[in-house]
């Protein structure tokens, strides 16, 4: 009886083990700033939101930016695929440094469409790469944060595994911000280390280059914890080390994977 029970018993096992094994990994677009280089299985459907908090500060005021709801949609239409559809809830709060009047704002962004297409795997020194575009239409905002033109945004998205627990990723792209049509180079690097099976940390650097005007240049780091294998938390924290960066900021989200019945 007690071989049958423990036979029952490791049957159970392995058909969780299986199970388990079957779900594919969740890989998020946040909390780095750097877009991973792997799509959304076939027909899964990915929600990833947040909250961010940003300062700046400059010689007459300062500004605390508010992100509300951060989402992202991401849906897997082909094996190597995905479509994106971006909104957020907005609000903004600027103090005069000199007088100390206050004004808000507050409404929805813009929405972002975009695509991400899987080009290659990861093949001995070659890296993972995909490539994404992106459109920001300006007509779909709430009047405070409505632009003078369309913002595009692409990028190349590469990645490296080093080993079980490290991986690096990288990016480079060139978009523009709807409130003028000189476009900004994008760069982003990014270190990934795994503690657990559940819980991960990266270290990031990341910015903008305009072809007119100063730089922006930020680092970051953040941690995320695997609550399902569809089920994501995680917090970062960054801070500007150029002149024309933000001050800081600070994020915290939730991403959740609804995959496709068999």
């Amino acid at each position: 009886m007690m071989k049958r029970i423990l036979l029952f018993l490791c049957m159970i096992s392995s058909i969780a083990a299986l199970a388990q094994e079957a779900i594919p990994a969740l890989v998020t677009d946040r909390p780095d700033q750097t877009e991973s280089s792997s799509v959304v299985p076939l027909k899964s459907l990915q929600i990833e939101t947040g909250f961010l908090l940003e300062n700046e500060e400059n010689t007459f005021r300062e500004i605390r930016s508010f992100a509300y709801n951060t989402t992202l949609i991401r849906y897997g239409l082909l094996e190597r695929l995905e479509l994106r559809i971006g909104l957020e809830y907005l609000g903004d709060r600027s103090v005069m440094k000199l007088t100390g009047n206050e004004t808000s704002i507050s409404g929805f962004s813009p929405l972002y469409t975009g695509f991400k297409i899987k080009v290659t795997e990861e093949s001995g020194i070659l890296p993972e790469i995909a490539f994404l575009g992106g459109l920001v239409l300006p007509f779909t905002a709430n009047q405070n944060y409505e632009t003078n033109y369309a913002a595009v945004n692409m990028r190349f998205s590469m990645s490296h595994t080093l080993s079980d627990r490290f991986s690096i990723g990288y990016n480079l792209g060139v978009e523009t911000d709807g409130i003028s049509s000189v476009p900004s180079y994008y760069y982003s690097f990014v270190t990934g280390f795994s503690v657990t099976g559940k819980i991960g940390t990266f270290v990031e650097s990341y910015g903008f280059i305009p072809e007119t005007g100063n730089a922006e240049h930020l680092l970051d780091a953040g941690i995320t914890y695997l609550l399902l294998p569809t089920l994501q938390l995680d917090f970062s924290a960054g801070i500007g080390i150029s002149e024309a960066a933000i001050k800081n900021f600070l994020s915290v989200g939730l991403s959740y994977r609804i995959d496709k019945k068999s």
